[in-house]
């Protein structure tokens, strides 16, 4: 099949290394507050993703990250009154219990960061013996231009980057080379080689990765305002640990939720928050909303759009409901309809057209009524199967 992928910038063909089975990596949510809309444009994405890749025979290790070594962790916990894994427990239930409703039950592996402190300490460690990184008091830095002269992902050449990446530690080689374990005496923190301190975010997700992949990925995804600094530095810091370039050769992104046309952010305190938006629509109506815009677009929010689809899932879960009895074999022109709906996900995970192919396929089994069996496979890999129950 083919995807735009970031590093590429053009439709690709997303093959896997091993031929038979993908593994994608997804950063997930920072748990330190609940999930919002922002979070679903790529969570929905990635979940039909998976299941696509699923129908077409592939295995797939989905492994959706969550961090809970963040400096907002840990100032909400301390707001609450309560460590810092308590909060993140709490925040990890109740995004789980979300994913659940949403039925975005692809991901095979859902970890925290915090299980990996020994993991990232012996990491950093073999890239100081390779002399990758380097000790500033305590600091330890990747040294970004040994692996790449350029945004591996972002494809920002050393310039842009040395303008971008301005920081006051003192003793850093290059502008662009970033932390991997910064020197902390505030708790938490965890004792290393090089005193207490905590691993950086761009080590955690690499960690992770070669943790449960044991190697590299094929596919990394999130949303796109990860592109630079996160992406290209996990593109850089895995290529080193894992001793292959590129490290993942397909990078995927999402593009933002605006709503009246600013970017959904808890900075401009315009956050929406899944769980308010289940309380007035269902979790069906949720999810073929976001399938029906372009995935790699800006997505306009509005809750009037969602009455609509409101209507358009109650209209198909009647249609469904009354292909119960139906026992006739699909007509040639249905199952062509059927065809290019697969052929819309296989040729660029055009979403927002096969949702509308969806609907109108719908209707005309219905009309002739066609036995509900010939839809099993659209409703699963666009994560509706629940509107046959």
């Amino acid at each position: 099949m083919y995807l735009y992928t970031t590093n590429y910038r053009e439709l690709t063909e997303i093959i896997p290394r091993s031929k038979i089975t993908f593994n994608i990596q997804v950063c997930g949510p920072t748990v330190y507050d609940e999930l919002h809309l922002g979070h679903l444009k790529t969570f929905f994405f990635f979940d039909v993703l998976v299941r696509f890749l699923r129908n077409l025979n592939y295995n797939v290790k989905f492994c959706l990250n969550f961090t809970d070594i963040d400096e907002n962790v840990f100032e909400k916990a301390n707001k609450e009154g309560c460590p810092f894994n308590v909060l993140a427990d709490k925040i990890a239930k109740n995004t789980i219990n979300i994913l659940e409703k949403l039925n975005i039950n692809t991901p095979n592996f859902l970890p925290r960061s915090s299980n990996y402190i020994k993991e990232y300490i012996l990491q950093i460690k073999k890239l100081l013996s390779q002399g990758l990184a380097y000790n500033v008091n305590g600091n330890i830095f990747f040294e970004f231009n040994k692996m790449y002269d350029r945004g591996p992902v972002s494809g920002f050449d050393k310039s842009t980057l040395y303008d971008l990446r301005f920081d006051s530690y003192i003793g850093k080689k290059a502008p662009i080379d970033f932390l991997l374990w910064f020197k902390c005496n505030s708790e938490p923190n965890w004792d290393s080689p090089w005193g207490l301190g905590r691993p950086g975010w761009h080590l955690q997700d690499v960690v992770i990765a070669h943790e449960i992949f044991k190697g590299p990925h094929d596919i990394h995804g999130g949303a796109i305002e990860l592109v630079y600094p996160h992406h290209d530095f996990i593109e850089t810091l895995g290529a080193a640990i894992e001793g292959i370039k590129p490290y993942v050769p397909y990078w995927v992104h999402t593009c933002i939720l605006t709503i009246n046309g600013k970017k959904m952010s808890k900075s401009l305190g315009n956050i929406v928050y899944v769980n308010e938006v289940l309380k007035r629509f269902s979790p069906e109506t949720i999810r073929i909303y976001f399938l029906s815009y372009p995935w790699d677009e800006p997505t306009e929010f509005s809750m009037d759009q969602l009455e609509v689809f409101e209507d358009i899932i109650k209209d198909i879960k009647y249609r469904i409901d009354n292909l119960s009895l139906s026992y006739s074999s699909p007509l040639d022109y249905l199952i062509e309809m059927k065809k290019q709906f697969f052929r819309h996900l296989f040729n660029g995970m055009c979403t927002s057209k096969a949702v509308e192919l969806f609907i109108s396929l719908v209707k005309e089994c219905l009309k002739h009524h066609t036995n509900p069996s010939f839809l099993d496979d659209v409703l699963t890999v666009l994560g509706l199967e629940r509107l046959k129950s």
